[in-house]
């Protein structure tokens, strides 16, 4: 027989791998009951519906209600259990008619970068009647209410946090409502077939330094220059005092100094072998950086990756065009002949300030 702690974690580890298997199942089944599409329109099919905490006990009550008045023989108290009982019925009926002929059309997506949150548009469209006290949710999140009261449709943001770079498609979202009395809870799973671009997470760091005397034009020199900042980097002993970021010690508590360069020209080249040594999504990350920045800038810059060149230009389409190369990178040709929503229609939810 196993030990008192062993059998605790046996226990333990057989109810992960039960809910391991549960979860597979579960989903497997709602893949293939509720397939993923641009829109879905909630009907018997896709609403499940189950009594709430209150609703039990209210259910509860009915029933002592109605065993107390067997007991006394006292037909005013059956009479108010059967009534009871009968409003919970009919509420059963209210409640799922609340989600019924509801329509939900997944909307235009915005890219956001790693760490931050993209923004799934969706549409709200009645089916002919009142929706009241809808609540929408992706796992995990808090709820967003809304109603379709007197308006046929409505537009609504859902706000998503994402982590990894690349094309990220939602989880399903749960549709609920408690309406009207709060006695049952309706719900259905929606997978609305979207997707948004997630960009690298943009990290600041120095311009990579070029040899002068071999660096083409518009690329930063090598030597130290006084007419552009350029970032902060690590304070070394020598550095002027009037180049320290004494904002960045009172808030940080370090020293860095201020680093400023000088460019041959307008155009600048953003090269993956300028970051040479460094593992991969750390250069992205700092190609990330440099395009946003020269975009903020308004300076023409070029654009040089593995199996993408882009030549020097500037404007939202460049700086969107660098950017999708940089959340696609290395993600097999599948992701790349993805079709995606243009997001030079639309300005990333999550954008760095400028």
């Amino acid at each position: 027989m196993l030990s008192g702690r062993g059998g605790f974690l046996f226990s333990m580890l057989s109810g992960h791998r039960l809910k391991q298997k549960w979860r597979q199942w579960s989903d497997a089944w709602l893949s293939n009951r509720l397939p993923r599409s641009r829109s879905a329109t909630l009907n018997q099919r896709r609403i499940f519906i189950l009594p709430t905490r209150n609703g039990l006990y209210f259910l509860l009550m009915a029933v002592v209600l109605f065993v107390g008045g067997l007991n006394y023989a006292n037909s005013l108290i059956i009479l108010i259990a059967l009534l009871l009982v009968s409003l919970f019925l009919v509420a059963i009926l209210h409640t799922f008619i609340n989600l019924a002929g509801l329509t939900l059309e997944a909307g235009r997506t915005q890219p956001a970068f790693a760490g931050q949150e993209a923004a799934f548009g969706l549409r709200l469209r009645s089916g002919g009647r009142e929706h009241e006290s809808i609540q929408l949710r992706w796992p995990g999140g808090a709820p967003q209410s809304h109603d379709l009261v007197d308006r046929s449709s409505c537009d609504i943001t859902l706000m998503l946090p994402v982590s990894r770079r690349g094309l990220c498609r939602p989880p399903r979202l749960r549709v609920e409502s408690c309406y009207p009395l709060g006695l049952l809870r309706a719900w259905s799973w929606v997978e609305l077939d979207s997707q948004c671009l997630v960009y690298p997470k943009p990290v600041e760091n120095s311009y990579p330094l070029r040899d002068a005397k071999g660096g083409a034009r518009g690329e930063r020199l090598a030597q130290q220059g006084s007419d552009d900042f350029d970032g902060l980097r690590r304070y070394q002993a020598g550095d002027s005092p009037r180049r320290i970021a004494w904002k960045s010690y009172a808030r940080e508590g370090r020293l860095y100094s201020k680093s400023f360069a000088s460019y041959s020209a307008e155009e600048r080249w953003l090269e993956w072998e300028a970051y040479s040594g460094l593992a991969q999504e750390e250069r992205l990350s700092y190609l990330c950086h440099w395009v946003v920045k020269l975009d903020q800038q308004q300076l023409r810059f070029g654009f040089r990756i593995p199996g993408v060149e882009f030549q020097p230009d500037r404007g939202n389409s460049h700086r969107q065009r660098c950017l999708k190369a940089l959340a696609l990178y290395g993600l097999g040709a599948q992701a790349q002949a993805t079709p995606i929503p243009d997001p030079a229609k639309a300005s990333p939810a999550a954008e760095l300030s400028r």
